[in-house]
């Protein structure tokens, strides 16, 4: 028994130097780091969300936005994946144009210290959304000869009908933020909450009355209700069909819901007028 004892001490004597003293089952199971990916020796640190900064895109920045949108967002969006729709088809490359070019665009940019430049992160776009947006939504629907872009503009129109937001908090328009994806190596590290953020109090100080998220996925939820946002509508995917009583969407699980989240803003104490000027007599 003693010899048996020795033979194991003198196997395990050298391991035990380098092995640190942590619980090896948790450690298996531990998320790894980003930083244990990149390969490179000068390589950079773990993402840090305090070091991403927000910036307002405008016609330069929609050359970043194109690109960005085809590999993080149309890619990963379940109304897109569900009903295979190939992200060649025109109807994508319009939308793609609409985000990437027009409305109110908000870029989470990083810095990179290794090449002194900034890195596109997450993008949000918000555009006013106005009564008469579904009907035309359907006529669109109707003239296009593409099933699958036909029940995503279906889908869409009766999201706004079903929640007919306009009519029940009496608003003239809604501020909607169509585009909320951030890059998928910095997922889940606040980069969406911080856009989301940023965009909420911008809306304030412009003063629009209502802001919308139509949410389409399992995560964007987590983070609405993060940033004081309530959800107004709910939908199964399952319940939405066509007309002959057949389901159209066939997501993956976790993406099984569609919600409707707001946030209502009182426009008389919104955001204070900026203080004038005295006038020098």
């Amino acid at each position: 028994m003693n010899s048996l004892n020795i033979l194991r001490t003198a196997i395990l004597k050298p391991s035990l130097k380098c092995i640190p003293t942590t619980n090896l089952i948790t450690k298996r199971f531990r998320r790894p780091s980003l930083c244990a990916y990149l390969d490179y020796p000068d390589r950079r640190p773990c993402f840090d969300i305090c070091n991403t900064k927000i910036i307002r895109g405008d016609q330069s920045t929609g050359a970043i936005i194109h690109p960005f949108l085809y590999e993080h967002y149309w890619s990963r969006e379940p109304s897109v994946c569900s009903l295979w729709m190939h992200l060649d088809n025109d109807y994508i490359r319009i939308m793609t144009d609409k985000f990437s070019y027009t409305g109110d665009r908000f870029l989470a940019m990083e810095p990179m210290d290794r090449t002194g430049e900034c890195k596109l992160v997450g993008v949000l776009v918000a555009n006013k959304i106005f009564p008469w947006e579904p009907r035309e939504l359907e006529e669109w629907g109707d003239a296009t000869p593409s099933v699958p872009e036909q029940s995503r503009m279906y889908f869409y129109s009766h999201c706004y009908s079903s929640s007919n937001l306009w009519k029940k908090y009496k608003v003239d328009y809604i501020y909607e933020i169509e585009v909320l994806t951030t890059a998928s190596e910095v997922t889940s590290q606040g980069v969406a909450t911080l856009l989301l953020k940023y965009a909420l109090k911008e809306a304030l100080l412009l003063r629009h009355p209502l802001i919308q998220v139509i949410s389409t996925n399992a995560y964007v939820p987590k983070v609405c209700e993060r940033c004081g946002m309530t959800k107004e509508w709910s939908m199964n995917y399952a319940d939405f069909v066509d007309s002959f009583g057949q389901s159209i969407f066939y997501p993956r699980a976790p993406h099984l819901d569609c919600n409707i989240y707001i946030k209502k803003f009182d426009q008389k104490e919104a955001a204070a007028l900026p203080c004038l000027p005295s006038l020098v007599k």
